[in-house]
């Protein structure tokens, strides 16, 4: 439902300490900026679900996502003030590196800002393939990390047709597969962020 429709009630089900989805619009390319009476909508819901939430010790993350997937969160500094407008001690900012590479002027600059208030990271590359094969400073962001001491979680994202679903997969345009063996995929990730974070000083 986009948030300029109509107003609803949360109905996400949180099992999780740190649930962390897509909360604040559906996922899709929109043909025009958010709406001043949709962006209302996407706090007034959230306000809600973070007060649920509380409830059951979860925190909500809000994951800033690139213009061709919503139109209310792109940027960091957007992302900042949507949870300000929601007021909730138990919502953080999710900063992904894949839509980062879309919007922001660089990889340092959202993630110092963003400080204390990170909650959730999410590692991909430009294309989403292996990690290093593209052309993020993975480096600078990592350090970044280390400067605000940065402690959370860091996820390797990526995506292929061979294991994602095809709905998704159009959703996502992904039109190409740039791996067909996840756990080949997996085991280089985790062994690329360990040598990273380690390098950087940052969350182990």
């Amino acid at each position: 439902m986009r948030p300029e429709q109509r107003e609803h009630r949360p109905r996400t089900v949180l099992r999780h300490p740190t649930d962390l989805p897509f909360l604040y619009s559906a996922l899709g390319k929109y043909g025009r900026p958010v709406s001043t009476r949709g962006r209302a909508n996407a706090v007034s819901v959230l306000r809600r679900l973070a007060e649920h939430a509380a409830a059951q010790g979860v925190t909500l993350g809000l994951e800033v996502c690139n213009r061709y997937e919503t139109n209310v969160v792109n940027t960091a500094r957007e992302a900042l003030r949507l949870a300000d407008d929601v007021g909730a001690d138990n919502v953080v900012v999710h900063l992904d590196t894949y839509h980062m590479n879309i919007e922001e002027d660089d990889l340092i600059r959202p993630v110092l800002e963003v400080g204390e208030r990170l909650g959730y990271v999410h590692v991909g590359e430009n294309h989403r393939g292996f990690l290093g094969s593209g052309h993020l400073d993975l480096t600078g962001f990592f350090h970044a990390l280390a400067d605000v001491g940065y402690r959370g979680p860091v996820t390797f994202e990526s995506f292929s047709s061979a294991v994602v679903a095809p709905g998704l997969s159009g959703d996502l345009a992904i039109w190409r597969d740039l791996w067909t063996d996840g756990a080949a995929l997996a085991d280089h990730a985790r062994r690329y962020l360990t040598a990273a974070l380690a390098v950087s000083g940052g969350v182990r």
